[in-house]
């Protein structure tokens, strides 16, 4: 069915568009403009504006839990690992069903405006779960856990990896310079000399890049995902961002999972704005920040219709509350509370409760729900997801970052 969204204004990568009306039918945007046919449902959000789909480059949605886990700063990534999988809460998450701990992930970042996440985990795992999420993952990629000796068993050979992701035209992502031991300072040598580097890759993390190892980056053309939240929590250290965005590289950000990392997206570009700040002496701006987490996100995965709210382009979309201006602004500041309304493939799938019409129309079926004091209305059962991890681990579980009330 063919409807439309009209707001105070559309946000675009590159700027506020002229128009103020994006109509939508089936899974893409018809056509954007300045009024609305009355003959189809509409919602009108004056105050609101209408922005692409925000990504998440970089999680682990079977490892969202809570809370963080941790006594670093670490030297790499594994003693940080083997501490996770010895704490009682890890012991906790494990009497979870593998469906629930997906679901879990997903309305995390559904939430916060998210409508695409990078899922870094084997297709094996992942794949018998994709389908039912109330949200999307990325299917179309390629992956290594990590580049050194101790990495996971989580892909094939690096070379064979990389060339299946050009064949397909799909990222190959991989954990990279997590650390600071003398293996790991080598990291982007050895994935070059794997046959891993190139314009297809995504290189999370990067904390340890130096800036011959930046040069050979921005020279393939790959891809960098700063997780700050994870990174300062882990290492008490980041990636040079400012460097990375200086020489031209393409800069995602991502949240991790909250067992080490962000609570959502919103609050990780928070946090993320805030440390360069203090890292650097000077602001990252807003409008940067919009592109980390829209557009270059999107050439990164090589999601070509995606992150524009265009004609043409895929019906992932997020309405968030004018809090300050009809800029970037507004969605940098933007808390759980501003997220008005959310679109995945021409359907909505979480607003405000006021717009419940719009998903009686349509023939959505949802949840109401209430997120921090707020009602809203959500597509699933989320309430009774929280209940049945409650059950399976004995106790009222909540999370701060799915702020949802329910009964147990």
């Amino acid at each position: 069915m063919k409807w439309a969204i009209k707001a105070g204004a559309i946000l675009n990568p590159e700027g506020i568009a002229k128009d103020t009306v994006a109509v939508i039918s089936g899974e893409m945007i018809e056509n954007t403009g300045k009024s609305v046919n009355s003959n189809i449902p509409f919602v009108d959000i004056p105050e609101g504006v209408l922005c692409p789909g925000l990504i998440n480059s970089h999680d682990h949605l079977i490892g969202n839990y809570y809370p963080k886990v941790g006594n670093g700063p670490y030297e790499s990534w594994l003693p940080w690992d083997n501490d996770l999988k010895s704490a009682p809460v890890y012991r906790e998450r494990q009497q979870i069903e593998n469906r629930d701990l997906y679901l879990l992930g997903t309305y995390r970042n559904l939430i916060s405006g998210v409508t695409t996440v990078s899922d870094h985990i084997p297709k094996f795992v992942a794949e018998p779960y994709y389908d039912y999420l109330p949200m999307k993952p990325i299917k179309n990629y390629y992956l290594a856990h990590s580049i050194g000796s101790s990495a996971l068993a989580w892909g094939g050979e690096i070379a064979d990896e990389y060339a299946q992701a050009l064949a397909n035209n799909a990222p190959f992502v991989t954990h990279i310079a997590e650390g600071f031991d003398l293996e790991t300072l080598r990291d982007v040598d050895v994935l070059e000399k794997r046959g891993g580097l190139g314009s297809h890759s995504v290189l999370v993390h990067g904390i340890s890049f130096s800036p011959e190892n930046m040069d050979k980056i921005k020279k393939v053309g790959a891809s960098v995902v700063w997780c700050g939240d994870s990174n300062m929590f882990m290492f008490n250290k980041t990636a040079n961002i400012k460097m990375l965005l200086d020489k031209g590289i393409n800069v995602c950000i991502g949240t991790d999972s909250p067992m080490s990392g962000g609570a959502n997206l919103l609050e990780e570009i928070r946090f993320d704005k805030k440390l360069y700040k203090e890292l650097t002496g000077k602001e990252l701006s807003d409008s940067q920040i919009f592109k980390m987490i829209t557009e270059n996100p999107v050439k990164a995965f090589k999601l070509h219709d995606n992150g524009k709210v265009k004609k043409g382009c895929r019906a992932d979309l997020v309405v968030f509350r004018d809090t300050h201006g009809k800029n970037p602004t507004s969605v940098v500041n933007a808390r759980l509370q501003d997220v008005r309304l959310v679109v995945i493939d021409g359907n909505p799938a979480y607003a405000d409760a006021e717009f419940d019409f719009l998903f009686n129309k349509l023939k959505i079926n949802y949840e109401k729900i209430t997120v921090e004091g707020i009602p809203k209305i959500i597509i699933g059962n989320l309430t009774g997801l929280l209940q049945r991890i409650s059950r399976a681990v004995g106790f009222k579980k909540t999370y701060p970052f799915l702020p949802v009330e329910f009964d147990f």
